[in-house]
């Protein structure tokens, strides 16, 4: 009896050891195939990316982005950043920037690492220190200044986030929508003026190609995303896997290198 269960417990170990082969077999083309997908998926939008125009994939078709120039500010009736800071204080940054052609402190509560963030910002008219608002009839403005299609404006929006377009994006922001050719979308930061940039129908397709590449498939516009992790598993899983079934190979001599010495001799 001792005999039959020591055989018995002889052959557990074998039996264990190629379900394991069996399993690691079956998930490495299951992985690989999936894997592979995305694979196909990130190569054909990557050659999207490179036969595409630049303009089209931002969507900077009509966009006109203002070349720096010197603007002529009386500094002699400027109020000092003293004063307003008098009258705002607990700031982190002031910055004196031009907006519509008119110079403003630019007064940032908690200074955020992106400006996608939600900012904590206010506007003082530079000349007479009153606080500016990023009204419809500004914002029009702005976007207007960043345009330079055959175009209109159409309407104007005031859109809280998420926003499906600018998914990563915090602040509220107005869209000013434009009659051209492409359906130009102009956003601009409802907080502090800036523009956020254009969309249009060709951003449509490029803003989908995006998705795919970066495996943003929950729309947070960004590639930093579970998808993008889970994938980096797999395909560590699947280099693994495959250098195991490569080592099961030559320890079990399966490869025939004899015949590819006599080919090469």
């Amino acid at each position: 009896m001792s005999a039959k269960s020591s055989v018995r417990t002889s052959k557990i170990p074998g039996k264990k050891a190629k379900r394991l082969q069996h399993l690691i077999r079956v998930w490495h083309y299951w992985v690989g195939a999936l894997v592979s997908l995305q694979f196909l998926i990130w190569l054909g939008t990557g050659i999207y990316f490179n036969i595409t125009p630049h303009e089209a994939l931002k969507g900077m078709a009509y966009s006109h982005h203002a070349a720096h120039e010197d603007y002529n500010f009386n500094a002699a009736e400027l109020i000092t950043a003293k004063q307003v800071l008098t009258n705002h204080p607990n700031q982190q940054q002031l910055a004196l920037i031009s907006l519509d052609n008119n110079p403003v402190y630019l007064l940032t509560e908690t200074a955020m690492r992106y400006k996608h963030e939600c900012q904590q910002q206010t506007l003082v008219n530079a000349y007479s220190g009153e606080v500016i608002h990023i009204d419809l009839s500004l914002a029009t403005t702005l976007a207007i200044d960043s345009y330079r299609g055959p175009g209109s404006v159409i309407s104007a929006n005031k859109l809280k986030p998420p926003i499906s377009e600018w998914p990563k994006e915090c602040n509220p922001l107005w869209q000013i929508n434009m009659d051209d050719d492409l359906e130009t979308r102009i956003y601009i930061n409802a907080i502090n003026g800036q523009l956020i940039g254009h969309k249009n129908s060709d951003t449509e397709l490029a803003d989908l190609m995006f998705k795919l590449h970066f495996m943003d498939y929950l729309h947070q516009g960004s590639f930093n995303n579970p998808f993008s992790w889970f994938f980096g598993l797999m395909g560590l899983f699947l280099s693994l896997s495959g250098l195991y079934w490569v080592g099961e190979n030559l320890v079990n001599k399966r490869y025939k290198l004899t015949r590819f010495l006599k080919v090469k001799s």
